[in-house]
């Protein structure tokens, strides 16, 4: 991200995700090609082929390609009109849209458009499920408790309990019925599925 909102969203302050789910993610899909929302830090637990920095601004500025895993960084956006894009913002308002709602609609366009071969949507934003009802027509996971996830706080990662989350997965519009299958298989134990 540019300007402003590199001072909200930065490396040495992120919520990343545990093994145990970008185990999941990564026996799902086979592997994971980019993390859209990531650090080095961050990395050294995904584990992505590559990944895109706050200051790489993945939301808007780069491409999105193959087996995508995504956990959106928290916070608001608007709609930059002057610059075409969504912009992160510290205020709060009814007009504002979640981050969570806002990444996942991006990454449902790359998936349409044959960009995205795949994707994990790991969200810790029980609210999603008025922000973005399109989840509902993918495979989603309601994890059975709230997970620990990891908290990099100027290089210290220290465990960090969230809330309710879960898990959606969009899978390769080819072959969905093996992928979906292998997804139920994996995530069931970690929650109750719905298809």
């Amino acid at each position: 991200m540019t300007g402003f909102a590199t001072a909200i969203r930065r490396e040495d302050a992120e919520l990343i995700t545990n093994r145990d789910l970008v185990n999941a993610a990564n026996a799902v899909m086979g592997g994971i090609d980019l993390d859209v929302a990531s650090s080095a830090v961050a990395n050294e637990y995904v584990g992505a082929q590559e990944y895109y920095t706050p200051s790489q601004d993945g939301l808007n500025a780069q491409p999105w390609f193959g087996k995508v895993y995504l956990f959106p960084p928290s916070g608001c956006y608007f709609w930059d009109q002057k610059n075409q894009r969504w912009k992160m913002t510290r205020a709060s308002s009814m007009t504002l849209t979640s981050s969570h709602a806002v990444w996942f609609r991006r990454l449902y366009r790359e998936w349409i458009a044959g960009e995205v071969e795949q994707g994990i949507y790991f969200t810790n934003c029980p609210d999603m499920i008025r922000y973005e009802q399109k989840i509902f027509d993918f495979p989603v996971c309601i994890l059975r408790t709230a997970p620990i996830l990891m908290r990099n706080i100027k290089g210290e990662v220290k465990p960090h309990k969230t809330c309710t989350s879960f898990v959606v997965y969009l899978p390769p519009i080819n072959d969905s019925t093996a992928a979906i299958e292998r997804f139920v298989e994996i995530y069931s134990e970690k929650g109750r599925v719905i298809c």
